[in-house]
């Protein structure tokens, strides 16, 4: 007897825990050239992803048919945003593209006037989208739009040479990273003046935010040497920070699960647990691929997309600096993980 039990714990400790979050579904690989990539956005249905993919243009593919079409003059498309009357698209060139989200067709492109756009996001309660780029060594400026007609209404400039995609609480505040100085700023929806600014403690390099509308935080994944996701209780500050992997550029909410993921260009995905509005642990780290960096979630069945290409890093060059990858033609693919 005191054998067979003695077998069955040495059994349990080295049989390996089964997949608690999410597990690998497909990879859909399409026709592509040696280009990068930057944002990808699922739309509210599920039904498309848009994938800025800057050299070949805003591709859109269709979840269900794993079929994919490129919308009509968007070479050099850097990130997506989606409002219920016109899809706004960031190009590298500094011009915004506009579309009809249902038709897929283009309304115009039109010069901001800004330089080089990297990307925006919506304002629901003003129904403003805002264009985010940077135009100096310590500057960004925002170029704030009417969404339904895409009129520009401003222009607002911060103290920061790198803003990512902010989060919105759908009341009247938006919480902005500023990557380079590791801050984050709450700033009112009407006219973007500055709220609060916290220190993030851990955290450097914020470069993905969401806001976490049950528990009434913000959801932060940060680079830096240490890569960290923290939480934020806007009237008091950080609560949590739970280690992650390397190269994150992605953060997704599995509200019905209460888990948060993070995608980290190092090729993983770290999955947390949410415990309560301040209690986060580490629940498991998913192996994707290298560079699968940006995250979309499907909000109604739970699955997660995110997207790589094969590529080839060269030596650091003379000066010792990294050189940026080559990407292998028609190797561009987009992953999906089902959740478990």
């Amino acid at each position: 007897m005191r054998v067979a039990l003695l077998a069955a714990a040495l059994l349990s400790a080295v049989t390996p825990a089964k997949a608690q979050t999410w597990l690998f579904e497909s990879a859909a690989t399409v026709p592509s050239t040696d280009t990068g990539w930057d944002y990808i956005t699922l739309d509210p249905t599920g039904a498309r992803l848009y994938v800025a993919r800057r050299t070949d243009g805003l591709m859109v593919w269709n979840t269900s048919t794993r079929q994919s079409v490129t919308i009509d003059n968007s070479r050099g498309a850097n990130g997506v945003v989606l409002t219920p009357e016109r899809a706004f698209v960031a190009m590298t060139d500094g011009t915004m593209l506009t579309f009809d989200p249902k038709t897929l067709k283009p309304f115009d492109r039109v010069d901001l006037g800004v330089g080089d756009l990297n990307q925006g996001f919506f304002e629901p309660t003003q129904n403003r989208v805002h264009m985010i780029t940077a135009t100096g060594t310590e500057k960004s400026t925002w170029v704030s739009l009417d969404a339904k007609t895409g009129q520009v209404l401003g222009r607002t400039e911060f103290n920061s040479r790198k803003m990512d995609t902010p989060a919105t609480d759908g009341e009247g505040a938006i919480y902005a990273p500023m990557r380079d100085k590791n801050l984050l700023q709450q700033l009112d929806a009407k006219d973007l003046s500055l709220q609060k600014t916290w220190k993030l403690g851990d955290c450097t390099q914020p470069v993905a935010v969401e806001w976490d509308a049950t528990a009434k935080r913000v959801l932060i994944a940060c680079r830096g040497d240490k890569p960290v996701f923290i939480a934020l209780n806007p009237a008091t500050g950080v609560v949590a920070t739970v280690p992650i992997g390397r190269g994150v550029d992605g953060i997704a909410i599995d509200a019905k699960r209460h888990l948060v993921v993070t995608s980290n260009g190092e090729g993983t995905m770290s999955v947390i647990r949410q415990d309560g509005p301040d209690a986060y642990a580490l629940v498991e780290t998913i192996a994707t691929r290298p560079m699968a960096r940006m995250m979309q979630i499907d909000e109604h069945t739970g699955r997660l997309f995110t997207v790589t290409a094969s590529f080839t890093q060269p030596a650091p060059g003379a000066d010792g600096k990294a050189l940026p990858p080559f990407y292998h033609p028609d190797s561009f693919s987009i992953l999906t993980y089902r959740a478990h």
